[in-house]
């Protein structure tokens, strides 16, 4: 009897659109192209009834918190999961769901494959029963994903190597390579002066992403190496609050103008990187939280935005050759970057075309295919 292919995948996530995090754009990109693809997909994740309503997706069950597991979630996972038919495939893709795919499983009696996205694992005590229990639930994983090669190595540095690991990279949507017209939504960016050299950093206010660190180093540039007339645009939700606050108090300090954003539209995110004279990442390397990828140097590149960013994590292999890598927690390195940037429109023009050509490289339809290569594509 010939076997049939896989009609279709299960996900389960505790962080899924419209919150704006990288695991959020990951799972969502998936289930886009796997329905796109004719296959059914049944999706296990998060409401967000404090932010803005999406569309309700046939097969997609929000029952779970973000980040947040909790017995009700689980067992109501474990009601879809055993009415699901046995050929899906199934990822957990995120820690939380592969602990909760673990503890579940003789209940289910599921196969799974796992996506890691960073330095999560790293989070444990190695001599913790929590440490153990994690390596379990990863060993327990038919296949462990990895959005880079930098975040396989720390994986397996915590845990060993899994028993069949694969690096598949993220993608970038389409729409962030169209072009864009008129003006910013946002009636700050919108009264930004045009002889103002606009410095930007995309994602979540958090320690992990340095803004604090760019904040200084813009004055740097402006004290040390001539730069004019700088703003400091900073677009995200801020995940830390006293984080945010420091950030403003230091920059009252150091007389560099900021505009916290908040969340920005997609539209506007086209017009502040193409305002810009490049995107900056000073990704810091904390305990379990580093740079698995930086899906807004993709983003940005795609407007021809040129990037600067520490050489943490796996942001070396997202950025290749172009724009600007610093050493980590090199404040003065990325000061330089930035003054030179602002005062060299070819060099600002060169690279962006360069950022652009290699966010071309980097496609959600591959990441899928690879992940779930039982699928019929095309």
């Amino acid at each position: 009897m010939i076997s049939q292919p896989p009609l279709g995948i299960i996900l389960m996530t505790y962080e899924y659109h419209p919150f704006p995090g990288g695991i959020g754009t990951y799972a969502g990109r998936l289930v886009d192209i796997v329905r796109a693809g004719g296959h059914a997909a049944t999706v296990i994740a998060p409401a967000y009834p404090d932010l803005p309503a999406v569309p309700q997706e046939p097969g997609t069950h929000r029952i779970l918190r973000h980040h947040q597991i909790s017995p009700f979630g689980a067992l109501r996972a474990l009601s879809i999961l055993r009415n699901v038919p046995k050929d899906r495939l199934f990822l957990a893709a995120d820690i939380r769901s592969v602990l909760v795919t673990f503890v579940l499983r003789p209940f289910h009696r599921r196969g799974y494959r796992a996506m890691i996205h960073g330095s999560e694992v790293s989070k444990f005590r190695t001599d913790s029963i929590l440490f153990r229990f994690v390596r379990r639930a990863y060993e327990g994983a038919e296949v462990v994903f990895a959005n880079s090669h930098a975040t396989l190595r720390i994986f397996s540095e915590s845990f060993g190597m899994p028993r069949k690991g694969v690096v598949t990279y993220l993608g970038v949507d389409p729409m962030w390579f169209q072009p864009i017209h008129g003006n910013f939504e946002h009636p700050q960016l919108a009264a930004v002066p045009q002889a103002a050299s606009v410095i930007c950093a995309v994602g979540r206010i958090e320690p992990r992403k340095g803004q604090l660190e760019t904040v200084r180093a813009i004055a740097s540039a402006r004290d040390e190496y001539g730069l004019d007339n700088p703003i400091f645009v900073m677009a995200g939700r801020a995940e830390d609050q006293a984080y945010a606050s420091k950030i403003l108090d230091e920059a009252a300090r150091v007389r560099v103008p900021v505009i916290a954003t908040g969340r920005l539209s997609d539209d506007d995110l086209k017009r502040l990187y193409r305002r810009a004279a490049c995107h900056t990442l000073f990704a810091r390397e904390l305990q379990g939280k580093i740079e698995g990828f930086g899906l807004v140097l993709v983003e940005a590149g795609a407007q021809g935005c040129p990037s600067i960013a520490t050489a943490v994590g796996g942001i070396p292999e997202v950025m290749g050759s172009t724009g600007v890598l610093v050493p980590p927690e090199d404040v003065n390195a990325m000061a330089r970057a930035i003054a030179t940037y602002v005062a060299n429109a070819e060099l600002r023009e060169r690279d962006g075309a360069l950022a652009k050509s290699r966010a071309r490289t980097f496609d959600w339809a591959t990441c899928a295919g690879a992940t779930f290569p039982e699928l019929k594509w095309g």
